[in-house]
């Protein structure tokens, strides 16, 4: 699963993405996107959180094979965002999931939110908006 946010509402250029994946494996870190489109031929960077677990965050993942679904829970600290008191803003966000398996790899299905409608989710203007009340 991939989470994509961003404090405010326009479609921005730098935002956080967070990873986790079914063997609780955390993927953190900025990103820094001057296209909004991931595009050929222009910069795009990643600014990683070091040490993400003494900065706040957690996860717990629970893998079930034999139901064949797994759950997560994670906490991403709002500080991070210079965000402590959300309620009454608006945040721009997405959320991904890659699905595979050993019937279908390497072929994947992908999965959002707010689908891109490519293999790339890195397009902040299709990222929704949500309202924190």
């Amino acid at each position: 699963m991939e989470a994509f946010i961003s404090k405010g509402s326009d479609d921005p250029q730098t935002y956080f993405e967070y990873e986790v994946s079914p063997n609780n494996v955390t993927f953190n870190a900025f990103i820094f996107n001057p296209s909004r489109v991931r595009k050929a031929n222009t910069p795009f960077d990643h600014a990683y959180i070091a040490e993400p677990f003494s900065d706040g965050f957690t996860v717990n993942t629970v893998l079930d094979k034999p139901g064949k679904k797994w759950t997560s829970h994670s906490t991403i600290p709002l500080a991070l965002f210079n965000g402590e008191k959300p309620r009454g803003t608006s945040w721009r966000m997405n959320f991904f999931r890659t699905v595979t398996g050993p019937d279908t790899f390497p072929n994947q299905q992908l999965c959002g939110w707010k689908n891109t409608g490519q293999a790339n989710f890195h397009i902040t203007p299709a990222f929704g908006t949500v309202e924190f009340i």
